[in-house]
């Protein structure tokens, strides 16, 4: 019988770095309290950040780059 091995924790930590997963139309419509439709117009306005990545024709955003618009009163 072999040994267990310890379990990893479902978030991967690195040096009290916690990796977050990137945010979709509908995560960042969450965060933001509005709907789906209003992330579609405000992104298509140029009035959102610019997505850090685009799988295909879905964009994702880094939480750190929400939060930096955010924190710039909402302005890109």
């Amino acid at each position: 019988m072999t040994p267990a091995r310890p379990r990893r924790p479902a978030v991967a930590e690195h040096v009290g770095h916690v990796i977050e997963p990137m945010l979709s139309i509908d995560d960042l419509a969450s965060v933001l309290s509005v709907s789906r439709r209003m992330i579609e117009r405000e992104r298509a306005a140029g009035r959102l950040p610019r997505p850090d990545l685009l799988i295909g024709r879905c964009p994702r955003w880094l939480p750190e780059s929400v939060r930096g618009w955010i924190a710039k009163g909402g302005r890109s």
